[in-house]
């Protein structure tokens, strides 16, 4: 557990995130209906409200704003409040306010599955929330979603803009038994995701390791729902496209050393290796490349985060490809660009990662709010029933899964130590590994 002091401070980034009022400070009053209830100061920032008087409803962001995934989580927080900026804090005749929680563990950087559990149990229990950004990673999804599901009035309408896992939606290889019904316990949805699920992921990195010249793979995980299901897609596409699997480990992100499973991959002489996880890989890709060599392509999911790598691997960081389902600000739909270029004046920086995502399913969250009231389970229906045109990321509509459309796969390299947009990747849906 953090401490008092610590916690305060992280709430206050938070805060900061989303230019809403001081740690401590109350909202002002509202007219219209009753104020929205606060969560507890104690996991989430203070409300951040720009209207007349106090908001009726909230929308949550549930993210990371510690460790090497804070500047997801800031980025996260300021685009959903730029939205609700841009919509003058309503969701048709409802006001609505936001605040943002941490799900980060302050010992590990990385999100708590404690913190994760908590926050969608604080979500569900307080009637004023009707909506949920995130959360950040598909982990963390696996500790909240049962408990957003089972809200009172619910299910709680939640959204992702990253989570990729295939088992939070769908059955298919790489998932686990009972999947996804255990996240839906009440036999009705209301979790969506706007990033394409791991079976596309998975099968652009097969598709780009091939057209690059590599013939034989060695795929290693962390053990993680979303490590184990990646590697399993990519095992899967690779197999439909010839590219030939020399080998598959697990690593363990608490072991002193890297240098055995090096031996055992450096052993089957793989042109490629993927790389499926979260925990320990800036460490374990620093091992690969110094152990491998630079002939040896590394290839990764979007859970790597550039600047950790950098910063554990240096120049062997070099020519890691990542993929991630977002495309550079100037590939963008004119809409995503026009809100990018906002963005960037508002906050001085540019959008990067998901924070595009996150802002597009903070609108759909207010478009729902404002057809159904404070009706949660008719929020979570209309956010499942969705269809989006002209959206900031495109035209799309959410399955009856709860999964977009929407197919793209962008392909990055770190190049001189930088993160630099190589190519798109749209699979055929022979090579996705779907039931």
């Amino acid at each position: 557990m953090s401490s008092p002091r610590h916690t305060l401070t992280l709430l206050c980034c938070a805060a900061l995130a989303l230019g809403g009022s001081a740690c401590g400070d109350d909202p002002p009053s509202a007219p219209g209906g009753p104020p929205a209830t606060p969560l507890s100061s104690s996991i989430c920032s203070p409300v951040s409200y720009g209207g007349p008087g106090h908001p009726q409803y909230l929308i949550v962001v549930s993210s990371g704003f510690l460790g090497r995934y804070k500047g997801h989580g800031v980025q996260t927080a300021q685009a959903a409040k730029l939205v609700l900026t841009q919509r003058s804090w309503r969701a048709g005749k409802y006001t609505v306010g936001l605040q943002a929680c941490e799900e980060t563990s302050v010992k590990t950087g990385l999100p708590s599955p404690e913190k994760c559990a908590r926050n969608a149990r604080a979500f569900a229990e307080n009637r004023s929330v009707l909506g949920v950004i995130g959360p950040l990673t598909s982990d963390c999804a696996t500790h909240m979603l049962a408990a957003l599901n089972r809200a009172p009035g619910g299910p709680l309408a939640t959204i992702s803009g990253g989570n990729s896992y295939v088992g939070l939606t769908r059955s298919g290889p790489g998932t686990r038994p009972g999947e996804p019904a255990r996240y839906h316990p009440t036999g009705r949805r209301g979790y969506a995701r706007l990033a394409p699920t791991d079976d596309v992921q998975g099968a652009a990195n097969a598709l780009f390791a091939q057209r690059n010249g590599a013939r034989r793979a060695f795929v290693v995980d962390d053990g993680g729902a979303y490590g184990h299901g990646l590697a399993a897609t990519f095992t899967y596409a690779s197999k439909r496209i010839g590219l030939e699997l020399v080998g598959s480990a697990r690593w363990d992100p608490k072991a002193d050393n890297y240098r055995p499973l090096v031996a055992r991959i450096r052993a089957t002489r793989p042109e490629t290796v993927f790389i499926a996880g979260l925990a320990g890989a800036p460490e374990l890709i620093a091992a690969l490349a110094d152990g491998l060599g630079s002939e040896v392509q590394l290839m990764g999911g979007d859970a790597l985060e550039p600047g950790s790598i950098i910063e554990a691997a240096g120049s062997g960081a070099e020519g890691l490809v990542i993929s991630i389902a977002v495309l550079p600000n100037s590939s963008l739909p004119p809409a995503g660009r026009a809100f990018a270029d906002e963005f960037t004046k508002r906050f001085s920086q540019r959008p990067c990662c998901f924070s595009i995502h996150d802002a597009q399913g903070a609108g759909m969250l207010l478009d729902a709010i404002a057809r159904s009231g404070g009706d949660r389970a008719r929020v979570a229906e209309a956010v499942m029933t969705a269809k989006v045109g002209g959206g900031l990321v495109g035209d799309f509509s959410i399955d009856r899964n709860g999964d977009t459309t929407l197919n793209q796969m962008g392909i990055y390299r770190i190049r001189a130590g930088r993160i630099r947009f190589e190519t798109v990747i749209t699979p055929a849906p022979e090579l996705l590994a779907r039931e």
